[in-house]
This record gives C-alpha cells, sequence and structure tokens, in this order.
C-alpha cells in the first residue's frame, strides 16, 4: 500500500484485500474523526497523506489480529461506550445477558432496602456501570444501591474509572485479588466513611466475569491472541478462579446474596459440582446467551 493522499473509497479498496469493510470504516472513521455515516455517503471524501498513512498502519495491524477496539480505544456494550486497552477484556454481547439478569433481580427488591452489588475482576468496568448507568436512567432511579468493584489489576482500574466518569456514575473501586479488598474489615470502614457496607436487611448482589478459558482453549483460538491472556486463562479446567470466589463467600459479612458468574458452555456441569460441594444450600439456575448457549450461572438463597 502506498500512503499518499486517497480517497475514502480508495482506501476501502485496498484495505478489503485484508480486514472486512466494516472493520476497514470504522478505522477511516477514528482516523479522520468522520462518522462512518459520513464516510458512507461521501466516498469522494479525500484522506490527508498523514491519515492515509495512519489508516494502513492500523489496517495491517487489524490485518494480523490485533482486536479493533484496542485499535480505536473504545468498545460498545449495552448500548454505552466504553473504552478499552491492552489491559482489559474486550467487552463482549454475550455478557449483556448478565446486565439483564441482574436488572431483573434488582426489580424484585424492595427499593426502601440498602442494596449492595460487587462486581468481582471489573476490567473495563462495563458490568457496573451499564447497571449503575441503567438504574439511574431507566425504571428504578429510586433504587438505594451502593456499587463497588474490584480488580487484580491497577492497569484495569484506570480505565475502569476513566469510564465511571465519562457515564457519571459513582462506584468504589478497589484493587485486590477477586473479593478480598470487600473482606478486610479496613478497607469495609473506607467504603462508606466508617459505617458497614453491609446494613443491615441489606441485599447484596454478586457479578463476576472472571477468565474460564482453559490454556488450550487460549492456544486454539486466534481471535483472542492479542487479548491479555491473565483476563482470559485460569487453572482447574478454566475454573480455579471461580472455586476460589465460591470459597470466599463463607467470609462475608452476610449470609445471603445472588451471584451471578458467566462461563463457557462446557462448563455447566463442573460448577455446578464446585457449587454444591461448596454451598449447598443455594441454588443454581442456568441463563442461555444470544446465541442459546449456557452462559450465566446464578446462584442464590
Amino acid at each position: 500500500m502506498n500512503s499518499q493522499k486517497q480517497t475514502v473509497q480508495q482506501l476501502l479498496h485496498s484495505s478489503l484485500k485484508q480486514i472486512d469493510k466494516l472493520d476497514a470504516e470504522l478505522l477511516i472513521s477514528h482516523v479522520t474523526h468522520k462518522s462512518r455515516e459520513f464516510l458512507i455517503a461521501h466516498p469522494e471524501y479525500k484522506v490527508g497523506k498523514l491519515e492515509s498513512w495512519k489508516v494502513f498502519k492500523l489496517i495491517k495491524k487489524r490485518a494480523k489480529g490485533i482486536p479493533l477496539a484496542y485499535l480505536i480505544g473504545h468498545k460498545e456494550f449495552f448500548e454505552l461506550d466504553f473504552m478499552v486497552n491492552k489491559y482489559t477484556l474486550v467487552p463482549r454481547p454475550d455478557t449483556e445477558t448478565m446486565v439483564e439478569l441482574v436488572l431483573e433481580r434488582l426489580m424484585t427488591y424492595d427499593l426502601g432496602h440498602k442494596t449492595v452489588l460487587i462486581d468481582v475482576g471489573t476490567g473495563s468496568g462495563c458490568i457496573p456501570i451499564s447497571i449503575t448507568k441503567t438504574v439511574k436512567t431507566r425504571f428504578i432511579a429510586s433504587q438505594n444501591i451502593d456499587i463497588v468493584a474490584t480488580d487484580i489489576s491497577k492497569q484495569a482500574l484506570r480505565i475502569a474509572k476513566k469510564n465511571a466518569k465519562k457515564h457519571n456514575v459513582e462506584i468504589n473501586f478497589l484493587h485486590g485479588n477477586l473479593l478480598e479488598p470487600i473482606i478486610k474489615s479496613s478497607e469495609l470502614r473506607t467504603l462508606t466513611h466508617g459505617a458497614s457496607v453491609f446494613p443491615e436487611n441489606s441485599e447484596l448482589i454478586i457479578t463476576a466475569n472472571l477468565p474460564y478459558l482453559t490454556e488450550e482453549q487460549f492456544e486454539t483460538e486466534p481471535s483472542i491472541q492479542h487479548e491479555p491472556k491473565s483476563t482470559l486463562v485460569a487453572d482447574k479446567k478454566g475454573l480455579a478462579l471461580y472455586e476460589k470466589l465460591l470459597q470466599q463467600f463463607a467470609n462475608l459479612p452476610i449470609c445471603q446474596f445472588t451471584c451471578f458468574l458467566e462461563i463457557d458452555p462446557g462448563q455447566t456441569t463442573h460448577i455446578k459440582k464446585i457449587i454444591r460441594h461448596t454451598l449447598p444450600d443455594y441454588s443454581i439456575t442456568i441463563s442461555k446467551d444470544l446465541a442459546g448457549l449456557d452462559r450465566i450461572v446464578t446462584i442464590q438463597k
């Protein structure tokens, strides 16, 4: 490819040899700061030499399998736009199922009671931010709810905080492994200026989209090779972190909660065994994603 000044049509024609049309349009839109709709309506629009060079460079990276979201720095999730980078997992449409289930659950709660939602391994923050934004703007604006999110990656938390600010929502972000920062009494006091984060009669919801792929799945799936491995892969058939999370539940200063976990469809039987061993008194419900595959595990007492 040359890097001379070219029209949108010429750039698209050249790019189609390497990547699909939609990706090319979004890359050109990103570089030129023109909407995709504008580019489609004006194929004769001339792109400057420097911008053309930037487009060519991004096209080459996309052709190597680097996720589009990393190249343009953002990804839509639950009709909201989220900043992402190499430290965060790219949000997937399948995870929107979890957000919908939590919102349905919130509608059944007594609005007079305190509800605490904890998102474990928050990454870009797309799950708690989407829930909080919807709670504020849609149908349960008066819900008395506090949101807490944890992540072991400080880099990911920086992105999550930026996303929360972008969408004007208040979330307490804590650095640490799984529920450890919640369980520590020192952290509990700082969340509510000395008060307990779990008031009497409070409702607790836990969401978690933790790494659940096996090493073999990661190595044999080219589409995820450029995403951070630590956000995708776990030991024990992909369920090591979920097993540890379930064990941590016993240390929470509240006995009743509803938990939502995202899994691989092939893990249904195994995760049920782990839950029944760790939380024998809790019910288990499996919800399917947009493709009709087992995706979200709901644990409830």
